[in-house]
């Protein structure tokens, strides 16, 4: 019994420790989900950087408590998988939602963000904002912009010079 205890003990601190490090983690319900889809969704997470979990609501629930996370009772009720990601939250909720269009026996509950509780909604509002490469690649466009302006602006006195130049030794 003891030896039982230790390893329900270990368990919750190896997800207090994964939750920690995680910037999100988010519940979903699959009920109704055949063995197929659930492989299927958990290899396409896999291949994109993200884990899916499916654990004990009770073990969750005590690493829950002992980070003091507060959520509705509604998050850990029935069979949930867990999803977990360390840097991209927008992209996960994005398969999500996506996956959800196509498999509506996957329900998003709710999740954590950066330690605070987000709901199914919050979620959806998560996966309509940009990739974390477009915002990169719009910042490096916005830096960009005034900085080829400026290389034109300074280049084109320079270049005026030289035609100037060009017309007088075409006339002599």
């Amino acid at each position: 019994m003891n030896n039982k205890l230790e390893k329900k003990k270990k368990l919750v601190e190896e997800l207090i420790v994964t939750l920690n490090n995680s910037e999100a983690i988010l519940v979903s319900e699959y009920s109704g989900l055949s063995a197929n889809s659930m492989t299927a969704l958990r290899k396409s997470l896999k291949r994109e950087g993200f884990d899916a979990s499916v654990l004990k609501n009770k073990m969750v629930s005590r690493s829950f408590s002992d980070l003091k996370l507060t959520y509705p009772d509604s998050l850990l009720k029935g069979p949930n998988i867990y999803f977990n990601t360390k840097s991209d939250v927008v992209k996960l909720s994005k398969i999500l939602i996506d996956y959800k269009k196509e498999n509506d026996s996957l329900s998003i509950k709710g999740g954590f963000l950066n330690g605070n509780y987000i709901s199914e909604s919050e979620i959806k509002t998560l996966a309509k904002l940009p990739s974390k490469e477009e915002l990169i690649a719009k910042a490096v466009g916005l830096i960009k912009s005034p900085l080829s302006g400026l290389v034109g602006t300074l280049a084109n006195p320079v270049n005026s010079l030289v035609n100037v130049l060009n017309n007088i030794k075409n006339n002599k």
